[in-house]
């Protein structure tokens, strides 16, 4: 039993969601989902060959709709506005946006750059800033209906070497509380979820053992994309109506021992 067959087959039957980063990890594993519970499924990403795959990935799942994908780099807001003509006028609206695209490096706050410092939150705030906005200009608020959930980082303590990262996605978290406020009046809803050390490939490229990071989490093992995926699902789906403006920290415990982390991986 994987943890996304608690919720109901079909429980998004008539639903249109965009994911963006569906190439891989949290994307892809939440795409795949949400195609199984019955939604029409577009990923957005920047590597057409990942997209395909999880295009590919999505043809096995029985009864799910073909999952559908558009290249785009998420910075370059000529680009989304591109591809929301494409996506609304295939589909006619979007109901449901997965903000997960992301990515930041690892480095000493006094050593990174300004241009390393605006790389890292155009990505991460001001791109799903963008896509977020507009679609709601363009589909939920016309239609009186959206659900927005963003994949961000804890809010509650700060991350050593990700001063960067941290206040893109703070702002998110921010941002979310402001439009879940503001767009209400539109049946719009918005909630930011915080998962723990997610086992990805790009998390691989950090260079520290799985095993050795997983004494350090109370649950006992690092968070598997399909764990995060679940947790999104929940709130796209109607158990999720009444729930907004929220970060909601999914990790596994990690924040509990945050302080105490480097005495863990000794």
């Amino acid at each position: 039993m994987t943890p996304g067959d608690c919720l109901a087959p079909g429980c998004l039957t008539g639903r249109v969601a965009l994911v963006t980063g569906g190439g891989s990890g949290i994307g892809r594993a939440t795409a795949l989902l949400l195609a199984r519970l019955g939604a029409q499924v577009v990923v957005m990403g920047r590597r057409v060959e990942a997209l395909d795959e999880t295009v590919a990935l999505g043809v096995g799942i029985e009864g799910a709709l073909p999952i559908t994908a558009l290249s785009v780099d998420l910075r370059e807001f000529d680009q989304v506005d591109e591809a929301l003509d494409d996506v609304l006028a295939r589909h006619g609206r979007v109901d449901l946006l997965v903000n997960n695209a992301g990515g930041q490096f690892m480095a000493p706050a006094e050593t990174v750059s300004a241009n390393g410092f605006r790389a890292v939150t155009r990505l991460n705030l001001d791109a799903p800033w963008y896509l977020t906005t507009r679609l709601a200009a363009r589909s939920m608020i016309p239609h009186g209906y959206g659900k927005v959930v963003s994949i961000t980082m804890t809010p509650i303590r700060g991350i050593p070497l990700m001063a960067h990262s941290s206040a893109a996605r703070a702002g998110m978290a921010s941002l979310t509380q402001t439009l879940a406020a503001e767009w209400a009046q539109h049946g719009i809803r918005l909630v930011a979820v915080a998962p723990g050390i997610v086992h990805t490939t790009a998390w691989e490229g950090y260079g520290i053992p799985p095993e050795v990071m997983a004494k350090a989490i109370p649950a006992g093992r690092l968070q598997t994309p399909e764990d995060v995926a679940a947790v999104v699902a929940f709130f796209l789906s109607p158990a999720g109506d009444y729930v907004t403006g929220q970060t909601v920290i999914a990790d596994g415990g990690w924040d509990l021992v945050g302080p105490y982390q480097n005495n863990a991986l000794t």
